[in-house]
């Protein structure tokens, strides 16, 4: 069994594997960087710590002080990655962990939750990193 937690971005829930979160924090400010790419929304100062941040909703959505960063692994690097809510943690089978098919988005698995299919993010993957 593997565990998940459960958010909102962009209108749809996701699921991000618990293991690659570090931590989860409220919305903070974001600074530019000269020659960030287009999937980056910038740079957060965490506790001294600046990370780059990614937006799970889209690029066009505002940066609402009610929205949440997750704090994830991509790789060997820290990244935040921006939600609209956080839910829960859902302990899910792993019979129950599908393929997605070629050319079905930027994720690689989904979950069989409830009828519906949810995609889960592997926060390496939403970002292009190592592609």
């Amino acid at each position: 069994m593997r565990q998940f937690v459960t958010v909102s971005a962009g209108g749809r829930r996701k699921l991000v594997p618990l293991e690659d979160i570090v931590e989860i924090v409220p919305m903070l400010a974001l600074g530019n960087v000269d020659g960030q790419n287009d999937l980056c929304r910038g740079i957060a100062n965490l506790r001294g710590e600046l990370i780059p941040v990614f937006d799970l909703t889209g690029p066009s959505e505002p940066l609402l002080p009610s929205r949440f960063i997750l704090v994830a692994r991509a790789g060997d690097m820290r990244i935040g990655l921006i939600v609209d809510d956080v839910h829960d943690v859902l302990g899910i089978e792993d019979d129950r962990l599908l393929n997605r098919p070629v050319g079905g988005g930027r994720t690689s698995l989904l979950v069989n939750h409830e009828g519906a299919a949810l995609a889960v993010i592997n926060p390496a993957e939403a970002i292009g990193y190592g592609a």
